[in-house]
C-alpha cells in the first residue's frame, strides 16, 4: 500500500488536470500557493486552495481583480456564480473533509469557472466582482 494523497496534493494535481481551459484562455499557471494553486492573466488572479482550521476543512476558489500586484476587488466563485444568475451559492459548497470530497469540490469549481469565464473576461467584470464580493 502506498501513501495516501493529501487534500492539498489532490488540489494541486487537479489544478493541472481540470483547469487547462484557463491556460487556453491566456492565463499563466498553475502556480503553487499555500494549499493549492493560482492562475493569473487578463488582470485577474484565480486561486483555488484547501484549508484546515480547527474542525473545518474545505476548498476555496476566489477571483481577484489585480491592480499591480495587489488585489483591487475579490469575490468567491460561489458568490460570482450566484451573481451571474447561474445558480444558488450553495450549489458550490466548499466543505471537504477527505481527499475524495476535495477532488469533487475542485472539479465542481472547475466546471463553474468554465461557465463563468465569459463573464470574467467581459469589460464590466470589475463591477460584477465588486457586487459579488463579501468584503466591505
Amino acid at each position: 500500500m502506498g501513501k495516501r494523497e493529501t487534500a492539498e496534493e489532490a488540489v494541486r494535481r487537479l489544478g493541472r488536470e481540470c483547469f487547462g481551459f484557463l491556460t487556453e484562455a491566456g492565463f499563466a499557471g498553475p502556480h503553487d500557493v499555500d494549499g493549492g494553486f493560482a492562475y493569473a492573466g487578463h488582470g485577474l488572479r484565480i486561486t483555488i486552495y484547501h484549508y484546515r482550521w480547527k474542525n473545518e476543512s474545505g476548498v476555496v476558489a476566489n477571483v481577484d481583480v489585480l491592480r499591480g500586484i495587489t488585489s483591487e476587488v475579490h469575490a468567491g466563485v460561489d458568490q460570482l456564480y450566484a451573481e451571474c444568475g447561474l445558480g444558488a451559492v450553495n450549489h458550490l459548497p466548499g466543505t471537504a473533509r477527505s481527499a475524495r470530497l476535495t477532488e469533487l469540490r475542485v472539479r465542481t469549481f472547475a466546471a463553474a469557472l468554465g461557465t463563468l469565464l465569459p463573464f470574467l473576461l467581459a469589460p464590466n467584470r470589475t463591477a460584477l466582482i465588486r457586487r459579488a464580493s463579501t468584503r466591505p
